[in-house]
Order: C-alpha cells, then sequence, then structure tokens
C-alpha cells in the first residue's frame, strides 16, 4: 500500500516507455541501476543530517518488491512487530538505520497488522483532526533551501500547516466518467515506476553540501546526454502538477479518483484499523515531504531535464483536455460507469425534496377543500348533502339513494299564480336545519284519464334518485318530463327507478310541473299584470326553473351539469320539443330524447291565443286577474270546457277540423317566439334529438272496447266511416295494414304520430330517429308505452325475442345518455327496434299518407 501509492510525480525512465509500448512483462524491464559505491559517496553522513529519512538501495528495494510479489501477481504484505506506539519517533532513526530490512518495512510499506471488519481506510478524513508527526509542507522547503543546517526540525515544524477543511474539498462534474478499474498488469507495470521514483526524490532530498550539488551537476550531465532537451514550458509542468492534485494515469489512460478524495489505485476497497490509518497518514506526509523537496529542486534548473518525460507531458495534456471536454460516451453507458461521491449524493438528496415537497403542496390544493370525496351513510340507510336552500337528507331505496319532493322554486300561490317560476333566492322560502326528502310530495292539480282530478298549487318539487353521493367521477342526469296530456295523468309511466340509477350508473331528477288551466292559461287580463306583457306557457317555465337548478345543486347529488338528457314522454314529449327550440333554454341541457310526442305545434301569435280562451272568464265569472288569482283551487279546475279536455287519438273524421281543437301552448314571445318548425329549418346543429315512437301508439282502452271483438268486417267499416273512406283510399289502406285491430291502430298511429314524427326528424340535421316494432301483451300489440317501459327497466319480457328487444332499446339509449350520441354504426339512419336495433324501418306507408295530403295535416295535437 505504501510503495504503490506514490505515483503522479515521479516521470518514468525511457526504459520503462518502451516497456509500456512494447508491452512486455514487468520481469524483463531492464532498469539502470546506480553504482553502489557512487551511491555512498554522495550520501556521505546523510544519516547523521536527515531528520528521520532513510535511503534504500535500488538493487535491494526492486529485491524486495520482486520477492513481495507472488507468482499470482499479488503483493505479499510483511506485517511488522507491534511496538506500542501509532508512530516512529525521531530518536529511533538511527537504531532502525543499522536494520534495513525492517526500516524498509516500516517506513516504506507501511502495512496494517490487522484488518478489521468495519473499518474503512478514509484517508484525508482523519488527518483533518489529527496532528501530524512528519515535517509540513513549507517548514521543509525553507530547510531545503539552507543546506547548510543540521538544525533538528522542532516540535511545532513538525506538524504540518493546516489549509483547513475547504482546501481538501473539491467539487466533481457529476458527470464525469467513472474511473476504469486497475488491472493486474497495471498494478505490474507501475511498480518499477515507484520504485524508481522513490530512488530520485531520494537522490533529491539527500543533497544538502556543495559536494552533493557537484556530484549532482555530475549526474545531470549524464542524464542529460541521455534525455531529450525540454524547455522552460516543459519544466514547470513538474512542479505545478506535483503542487495541484492530479488524477493518476491508468494502463487504460482514464482519468482516476483525485488523492484529495484519498481513492488510489492500490486501496479502492481497503479495509484497516485505526492505528493502520495513523501510519498510512505518516507515511503518505512523509512521502509528500520528499516530494515537495524534488519540486524546489526541480524548479532550480538542476533535475528538471531528467523529471520530465515525453510520456508524463503527454498525459498531462491528455488529462486537462479531459476535463475540460464533455465526456463523448453515450448517455447510458456514463450512467452506468458513475460513482457517486458526497457532493452527488448532496445533490440529488435535494431534488428528491424538491418533488417531495412539490407532491405535498399539489395535494394540499387539489384535495384539501375541506369537502368529503363520498356523503357519509347513517344508520345504514340515510344519507345526506346540500343544496342552494340547505342540507337535504335522503334515504336508501334498492341499492340507490332517493331524495323526494325537494323545493326548486317559490311557490306559484296567492299572488304568483299564473306567473312564471322563480328560482328560489330569498332565504325566507328556504328551511332551516336539514330537510327530510323522504317522501313524496304532491303532483300539481291535473285530471286523469278515467276523470278523477287530483293534486296541489304549492307543488314545485323535484326528486333525485342517484346511486351514491360523491363529488368524483360525476354521472350522467335525466330529467324526466312526463304527461299522457296537458291536461294531466303526469308524469305517467315515466317515473325514475332506483334500481337502474344503480345499474346504468345515471341519475334521474323527475320534477312536478303545471298542468292544464294552471300552467297554460292565456289571457289578455293576466299578460297585462306582467312585464314584460305575456301569460301563458307557466309549465315550461317551471321545466326551466328546474334544469336552472339541476345545473346549480346536481354536483352535491354526484351528477355532472354538463351531461343532462332531457326525456320527454308523450305530452312531456311535446314539451321538451318545444324546450328545445326556445333559446331560454341555452346550456341547461346537452342532448334531448323524446318518444310520442306530438307534431303539430302553435303558430298563432299571443293575441290570437287570447281571444280564443276569453269564454273561461265567462265561466269562471271573473274580469279581471285580481278575481282569478283569488279563486280556489276547484273553482279554476270546474270552469275547464270539455273541449279543453283530453282528446282520444283515432282516424280523422270526415268533418273534422284541425283548427277547432284547443292549443295548449301558445308564442308566448319569451319562451316561444317563434313556430318551432321555423328555428328547426334553421337548426345549427348544437343541440342532439332522438325522437321516435311505438308502431302502435295510437292504442287505448276506449277505442279497444268500442267492439266486443273487432272482426275484418268492422274494421273496413270504420275505416270507410272516416276521412280515409270519403278520399277513397280505403282499399289501398286496408292493402297496406291487414283488416284487424292491430293492423287499425297501426294506421291510426301512423297518420297521427309516426310519420309526423317523421317528417320532423328529416328536418333536424342532428336528430335520429326510431320505431319499436316488438309487440307484446295479451294484443300483441307495441303500444305508447313499450319504449320508455323498457328503458326504465319496467317491460316484463316474456319470450327470448322480448329480452332481446329490452336489451337492444337499453344499450340505444343508456349509451347515448353516457357519450351523447348514438353508436357509429346506427347514426343517421331511420331505426326499426325489434329484436335489435337495426337501419331497416320501411317508410313506404308514410310515403303513401303524405303523398295524399293526410299527414301531417291530421297530425295528432296536445
Amino acid at each position: 500500500m505504501g510503495e504503490t501509492d506514490e505515483k503522479d510525480t515521479a516521470p518514468p525512465t525511457a526504459t520503462e516507455k518502451q516497456t509500456n509500448d512494447t508491452a512486455a512483462p514487468v520481469t524483463d524491464i531492464q532498469e539502470p541501476e546506480p553504482d553502489p559505491k557512487e551511491t555512498e559517496k554522495l550520501l556521505g553522513n546523510s544519516e547523521e543530517k536527515t531528520d528521520n529519512k532513510e535511503t534504500e538501495k535500488p538493487a535491494e528495494e526492486k529485491k524486495k518488491s520482486s520477492e513481495n510479489v507472488n507468482s499470482a501477481g499479488e503483493e505479499i504484505i510483511n506485517i511488522p512487530e507491534e511496538t506500542g506506539n501509532e508512530t516512529a519517533k525521531p530518536e529511533d532513526d538511527k537504531a532502525k538505520s543499522d536494520k534495513p530490512n525492517k526500516v524498509q518495512a516500516e517506513e516504506r510499506e507501511v502495512k496494517p497488522k490487522k484488518v478489521p471488519a468495519g473499518a474503512f481506510k478514509l484517508p484525508g478524513f482523519f488527518n483533518k483532526n489529527k496532528g501530524k508527526e512528519t515535517d509540513g509542507a513549507d517548514n521543509e522547503l525553507l530547510e531545503k533551501q539552507d543546506a547548510e543546517k543540521e538544525v533538528k526540525p522542532t516540535e511545532a515544524e513538525e506538524k504540518p500547516k493546516r489549509a483547513g477543511f475547504f482546501a481538501n474539498l473539491r467539487l466533481r462534474n457529476p458527470f464525469a466518467k467513472k474511473p476504469a478499474e486497475p488491472a493486474e498488469n497495471d498494478e505490474a507495470k507501475t511498480k518499477p515506476e515507484e520504485e524508481e521514483n522513490d530512488e530520485v526524490t531520494a537522490e533529491a532530498t539527500d543533497k544538502k553540501s556543495d559536494e552533493e550539488e557537484a556530484a549532482v551537476e555530475k549526474k545531470e550531465e549524464e542524464a542529460a546526454a541521455q534525455a531529450p532537451k525540454k524547455g522552460l514550458l516543459d519544466a514547470l509542468k513538474v512542479p505545478l502538477a506535483s503542487i495541484i492534485p492530479k488524477r493518476f494515469k491508468s494502463g487504460t489512460g482514464e482519468a482516476e479518483d483525485d488523492l484529495e478524495l484519498g481513492k488510489r489505485p492500490k486501496n479502492q476497497a481497503g479495509l484497516a484499523s485505526m492505528e493502520t490509518l495513523d501510519d498510512s497518514l505518516k507515511d503518505t506526509e512523509q512521502k509528500d515531504t520528499v516530494d515537495k523537496a524534488a519540486v524546489v529542486t526541480a524548479a532550480n534548473g538542476t533535475d528538471s531535464e531528467a523529471l520530465v518525460k515525453p510520456e508524463e507531458k503527454k498525459d498531462t495534456e491528455k488529462e486537462e483536455a479531459d476535463e475540460q471536454t464533455p465526456s463523448k460516451y453515450p448517455c447510458l453507458e456514463r450512467i452506468r460507469n458513475y460513482r457517486c461521491s458526497i457532493d452527488d449524493i448532496a445533490i440529488i438528496t435535494g431534488i428528491v425534496v424538491f418533488l417531495l415537497l412539490l407532491g405535498l403542496i399539489v395535494s394540499f390544493t387539489f384535495i384539501g377543500k375541506g369537502e368529503p370525496i363520498t356523503a357519509p351513510v347513517r344508520d345504514g340507510k340515510y344519507i345526506e348533502t346540500v343544496t342552494s336552500c340547505g342540507k337535504v337528507e335522503g334515504i336508501l331505496e334498492d341499492g340507490a339513494f332517493a331524495f323526494r319532493g325537494i323545493p326548486y322554486a317559490v311557490p306559484p300561490v296567492g299572488p304568483l299564480r299564473w306567473k312564471a317560476a322563480q328560482p328560489i333566492e330569498n332565504i325566507n322560502y328556504c328551511w332551516n336545519g336539514t330537510l327530510k326528502a323522504h317522501n313524496s310530495t304532491p303532483v300539481c292539480w291535473q285530471f286523469y284519464a278515467d276523470g278523477k282530478v287530483d293534486g296541489s298549487e304549492d307543488c314545485l318539487t323535484l326528486d333525485v334518485i342517484t346511486p351514491h353521493v360523491r363529488y368524483d367521477n360525476p354521472l350522467p342526469v335525466v330529467v324526466l318530463v312526463g304527461a299522457e296530456s296537458f291536461t294531466g295523468d303526469s308524469p305517467g309511466k315515466l317515473r325514475p327507478s332506483t334500481r337502474y340509477a344503480r345499474a346504468r350508473d345515471v341519475i334521474f331528477v323527475r320534477p312536478n310541473f303545471r298542468l292544464n288551466v294552471f300552467g297554460f292559461l292565456a289571457l289578455e287580463q293576466l299578460t297585462k299584470t306582467a312585464h314584460p306583457p305575456t301569460s301563458g306557457n307557466y309549465g315550461l317555465s317551471d321545466i326551466i326553473a328546474a334544469l336552472k337548478w339541476v345545473q346549480l345543486n346536481i354536483a352535491h347529488f354526484g351528477g355532472d351539469p354538463k351531461s343532462v338528457t332531457l326525456f320527454g314522454h308523450r305530452a312531456g314529449g311535446t314539451i321538451v320539443a318545444a324546450l328545445a327550440s326556445s333559446n331560454k333554454t341555452t346550456k341547461l341541457f346537452a342532448r334531448s330524447w323524446i318518444s310520442s310526442a306530438a307534431a303539430i305545434f302553435p303558430g298563432k301569435p299571443l293575441s290570437d291565443s287570447e281571444k280564443a280562451n276569453a269564454a273561461y272568464l265567462g265561466r269562471i265569472k271573473c274580469t279581471n286577474a285580481t278575481c282569478l288569482r283569488e279563486k280556489e283551487d276547484e273553482d279554476v279546475l270546474d270552469a275547464v270546457p270539455d273541449t279543453w279536455r283530453r282528446v282520444f287519438p283515432d282516424l280523422p273524421s270526415k268533418d273534422e277540423n284541425t283548427t277547432a281543437n284547443h292549443e295548449w301552448l301558445s308564442l308566448d314571445g319569451r319562451i316561444l317566439q317563434q313556430h318551432p318548425a321555423d328555428v328547426w329549418s334553421s337548426e345549427t346543429g348544437k343541440l342532439r334529438y332522438v325522437i321516435g315512437t311505438t308502431s302502435h301508439e295510437s292504442h287505448t282502452d276506449k277505442l279497444r272496447l268500442k267492439y266486443t271483438e273487432w272482426t275484418p268486417e268492422l274494421v273496413t267499416k270504420h275505416v270507410n266511416e272516416s276521412k280515409i273512406g270519403e278520399l277513397n283510399l280505403t282499399k289501398e289502406a286496408l292493402e297496406r295494414y291487414n283488416a284487424t285491430y292491430q293492423g287499425l291502430v297501426a294506421m291510426i298511429s301512423d297518420i297521427r304520430t309516426v310519420c309526423p314524427l317523421l317528417t320532423i326528424a328529416q328536418k333536424l340535421l342532428t336528430s335520429q330517429f326510431y320505431v319499436v316494432t316488438q309487440t307484446g301483451g295479451e294484443l300483441n300489440i307495441a303500444d305508447v308505452d313499450s319504449d320508455v317501459q323498457a328503458i326504465l327497466g319496467r317491460y316484463e319480457p316474456k319470450t327470448p325475442e322480448q329480452r332481446r328487444y329490452v336489451s337492444a332499446i337499453q344499450q340505444l339509449f343508456y349509451h347515448y345518455v353516457s357519450h351523447g350520441e348514438i353508436k357509429s354504426e346506427l347514426r343517421r339512419k331511420l331505426l326499426d327496434i325489434g329484436q335489435d336495433a337495426l337501419p331497416t324501418y320501411n317508410t313506404e306507408n308514410c310515403d303513401f299518407w303524405i303523398k295524399n295530403d293526410v299527414v301531417p295535416r291530421y297530425a295528432r295535437l296536445d
């Protein structure tokens, strides 16, 4: 360890260069050995003059080096006897000089006595706080210049001058290539160089008298004759390279680790005890003193030619170029060969800490908002959330949570009767504490199909059915608008399903809205009390207020306000079609699904609607708006004329006048500003529509029970007595439709609903049209509720064909709700939904009725 650690100051000889170039074995190197007599003459009494330094004989050194190397090229370490002290004292040097072999073993090969496990050799770390017993660099240089003085160095001079901790600290380039490991042949080549380095430095150190200077001059002349001449700049590279720590050169020409870091070719994995570390440090300092003395001598011009060789010059220039030139190796190879230092570990640690802090900041920014991801469930069935008017509590039903009866607008009673719905913006209309939204609230006043009247005027509430209440991964929302007619029977079959909300991951919202005269009465007396002046379409304003509530609150129920589908059935579908053409519903819903709606919409101005409704004032016996608002609920309903009530579909009669039917919708100038057909003709394609119906949509119990059994003769008779018979279309019509009850209902449905809706769908660029043809039930028909019942999971399939139909229409509907479009293979096609949804619907019958001016003239009007 001691011999091989000194490599950077002593240059290789000419013979050694030849050996390296020819790659000959180390044992064949022929080195010039100085004459023993000349060495004794030069040294004289140097043992008495020098301080704790012994002159080694080259021949003996070489012999010892060869003896300490085994056949495998490994160095054999001779462990000296323990003296009991960590360092040798100067007064013992003379006694040691009498035994050259022991002195050489102790001072030239300071080997560890023991190698305890866990002890690391870290040169440069312990010498920071431990005093040195050899001469310092500055004292030594001064002593070499005063060759006449033979004063023994004092204790203070024996300690080196400390340069501080930061003097030995060097920041390494983190992108520098990892030094290659020295091979065994490189180690073998290094030993002769180190032996000759020791000879040169020992000779330069012991020249302190005139006689010695003369001998040196003589030796210089002999060396100058053999070595090539060097310039002054080349000679100065040796002292500069000795003062500034360099990196060793391995046999491969790659840079080794710095001396300042304590990493040398021979101590890469060394383990040593504390005693060995101190001895190693002492030996290192002694050799540094000898090296610095050689530097002074070379700077004075006495030995520069002998010390500088072409190989050293080339290696120095190559090392400086390597330090300034970036590595040319690939990045992956540099990373593989990279060896971390303390500085590198500190940089990497700083980067990791920065990334951790950045992650914590992001976590607190996006997660720490004080809102739970999922609302907790209390007692296994109650769940609580918030709205713009206060907290509400829902209840668990069939795997989903139901919130029923949540107010979404101010109650339309008293002075607010026959006025547009007003969203709740006043705290006086809110509730204290938590609203128990467990039970259903009354529906709005309406007439049912069986003649019963039921409802309440304070009815503007809605129900929300949601699979879970959470704020991540919002679900699509379906707003259900169901009504059999404008006079009542709402919501009809369009009721939300808790089971399908959970199974399909959607949220259902069903609002109550005003119907009949409470929802659509247009009168001049009411128009004058509003600002701007208008009346009618109050039920449409209720739906708009409910959609605004959804946009504001549905996120607290786990819904996505940007994915709202407005789903209307029958008269509810007519309302959805009207709202889809209104500019008051912009951005309130994204798409619509219209089932079995009417195809005739009001085209008269508001003044005409007011005149048509003027007869109502005489029936209720009022002349102004104040009187109308003070009437009881029952009195308002009793004054409704019979002609305003629900009309059941049938074939057009011979004396039918379409203008004689009552129109509930009106062009009020606020919600409906122009006819929906005019809006659809200029549709820009922003809103998406799905319009459909069933093939037997016009089936009613009233028509079914007209005869005990519908025979072909009765069917033919019924057709002849209608407008179809008057137009002489009975024979051709019965050829297209069978003379059965099912054929008759299909004919009525095409004239009243199917074909008129087809004409509307063909005008819309972003619409999809479907007809359900899958039959079922005792009558084997596809009635008006077949599509909505299957969509909401209330259809009872009894055959494999019916089960396939339910699956097909559900996939069609929920894919549209979730993705906003029909599947690509069915897009922009006329769909016939039987066992499967196929783009094969036949329009020949509709073309027949359109050609004969039956459609859309006699289309159904709600």
